[in-house]
């Protein structure tokens, strides 16, 4: 009763609010993020599906994506930096380059653990690295879809304190914390959470999509439906006449 309107930017939530709070109006808009990358020319969608095999012969970057946080950086870089060395045992040709959102986090990986003199460390501009990128190794969160959008297969990784993992698993019940799976309905991105979150598991599964071409194409169709699903540009247009109607 106290609402009149939510607006939606995943398809399923407009049916999960319908179950739940079958009274409450809820609009499914779309995600802003479709029309924030065609306004700034960046791609217009994921890769065309026919295409998908020609971006290049042999996989030669990954991109390494631990998290916008101080305490996401402090437990992921070093368990993507363990991964990242039994790559590099297997293919040492791989080029590598992260991507941090400011200089801050860019001082506290330094000090963190001792990067490979050859890694770049990127200041902000996802999407240009994204675009480069064959293969990512990210925190679960909304990079995750950003990783979709530009037809990146990816590794994610989630590891926080032990009390607020035993807390939180008692609390939430989907079965993924990455956002494509979720909207797969399937695991399409390989993900490891806390325990499972070791360098093995993480350096195992970015191997496999590095060298099974077969799997980075069946991936990055399954992505294209997957962004499909998120709505045409217009989310900021559809999301404003929604809001209007209200006053009509």
């Amino acid at each position: 009763a106290d609402y009149d309107l939510l607006l939606s930017i995943f398809p399923f939530e407009k049916d999960w609010y319908a179950r739940r709070v079958p009274k409450l109006r809820v609009e499914f808009v779309g995600h802003p993020m479709i029309g924030r990358f065609v306004s700034e020319g960046r791609v217009t969608r994921v890769p065309d599906t026919e295409k998908l095999g020609t971006r290049r012969a042999r996989p030669s970057e990954i991109l390494l994506l631990p998290g916008s946080r101080k305490s996401e950086l402090q437990r992921h870089l070093p368990v993507m930096l363990g991964a990242l060395k039994t790559i590099r045992e297997k293919l040492p040709d791989i080029r590598t380059k992260m991507v941090l959102p400011d200089e801050a986090l860019k001082q506290l990986a330094n000090k963190l653990s001792a990067l490979p003199s050859d890694t770049e460390i990127q200041i902000g501009n996802l999407p240009q690295a994204l675009a480069q990128a064959d293969v990512a190794i990210a925190s679960t969160g909304t990079v995750t879809v950003e990783c979709a959008f530009f037809g990146v297969p990816t590794v994610t990784l989630y590891k926080t304190s032990w009390l607020t993992y035993q807390i939180a698993k008692r609390i939430v019940t989907v079965k993924s914390l990455t956002m494509p799976n979720l909207l797969a309905n399937e695991e399409v991105f390989p993900e490891f959470v806390q325990g499972a979150a070791t360098p093995g598991n993480i350096a195992g599964a970015a191997l496999e999509l590095l060298q099974n071409e077969p799997r980075r194409i069946q991936i990055k169709k399954r992505l294209a439906e997957v962004i499909s699903s998120l709505g045409e540009p217009g989310a900021n247009t559809r999301a404003a006449t929604a809001i209007l109607s209200l006053f009509v």
